[in-house]
């Protein structure tokens, strides 16, 4: 049997708010006890919304925090050329295309580009968009709420923008692929994705893994905590440490024993000693 190889892969798009350490902890917590590997991925290929000075104060941060990640940090804008490489081969398969949509005219809008034969150099701001097989897998044993379906509806999806931003799909499955994980730890938000990155992963020959979607931090009933909601950093509401026992108990594991004014790293080593999968809630829970 393979090594279990997990990853926590934040996006440096601000500092880490409440849900970031969820994510974080159960990822972490999940590899330890699965006696495998945690790797570290920085998710900033959106050179729109992503700054390098919050990749510095991300990786400081998660060092406050106690965590030892195995090897080192994977910084997903130095290895561009490899999700090119993967686009194109999908093109070469007859498995993508580009097209001359724009955003607002997809919106309300089906693209019919597939039949026109764009190419790469026809015209400067192409996108390139994947075709999703109208046969493909609509479920998967997902480790906390068991087996989950969610049939892909749209025929296609972006894979390359038309500003040349590599899509969170593409590179997120090109790395999981590159980098044999074997099991996907993140919050319940992105469990509606999972069909749609698995008809990628049959694309590129890849075999699938397996997936464990965590509780989903929200700031009330309407709004997740994140970057894009401005959510306040995690630091900014309390020490390291009170943080990571507020992230444990938010995952209703044993934090019988832990203090506030225990290093981090003891808290986390105590808590992996105790941490189980099954007490791990289901659904959203609301952070006052």
């Amino acid at each position: 049997m393979s090594q279990y190889i997990g990853r926590f892969a934040p996006s440096p798009s601000g500092r880490l708010h409440f849900g970031s350490l969820v994510a974080a902890v159960g990822a972490y917590a999940v590899a330890k006890i699965k006696d495998g590997k945690i790797l570290l991925r920085i998710e900033d290929l959106d050179f729109f919304r992503c700054k390098k000075e919050y990749t510095s104060i991300i990786l400081r941060e998660l060092d406050e925090f106690g965590f030892k990640f195995d090897g080192e940090p994977y910084i997903q804008s130095e290895h561009t050329d490899v999700y090119y490489k993967a686009a194109k081969d999908l093109v070469a398969k007859e498995k993508a295309f580009y097209c001359n949509c724009t955003r607002s005219y997809l919106k309300n809008n089906s693209c019919h580009c597939r039949n026109k034969g764009l190419k790469e150099d026809s015209e400067d701001n192409l996108a390139l968009r994947f075709i999703i097989p109208k046969v493909h897998q609509d479920y998967f044993e997902d480790e906390i709420y068991g087996q989950k379906r969610f049939p892909v509806l749209q025929e296609s999806l972006t894979l390359i923008r038309r500003d040349k931003v590599i899509s969170y799909n593409l590179a997120c499955v090109v790395d999981d692929i590159r980098q044999g994980v074997t099991q996907v730890v993140r919050g319940s938000d992105l469990i509606d994705i999972t069909t749609t990155q698995m008809c990628l992963y049959k694309a590129l020959d890849a075999d699938y893994i397996s997936y464990l979607h965590l509780p989903l931090a929200m700031a009330d009933d309407t709004y997740k905590l994140s970057k894009q909601n401005r959510s306040p950093a995690v630091l900014d509401q309390g020490s390291p440490s009170q943080m990571l026992i507020k992230a444990l108990e938010f995952l209703n594991q044993d934090t019988d024993g832990l203090q506030p004014q225990m290093p981090p790293k003891k808290i986390l080593d105590k808590a992996l000693e105790r941490f189980e999968i099954k007490r791990i809630p289901v659904g959203k829970k609301v952070v006052v």
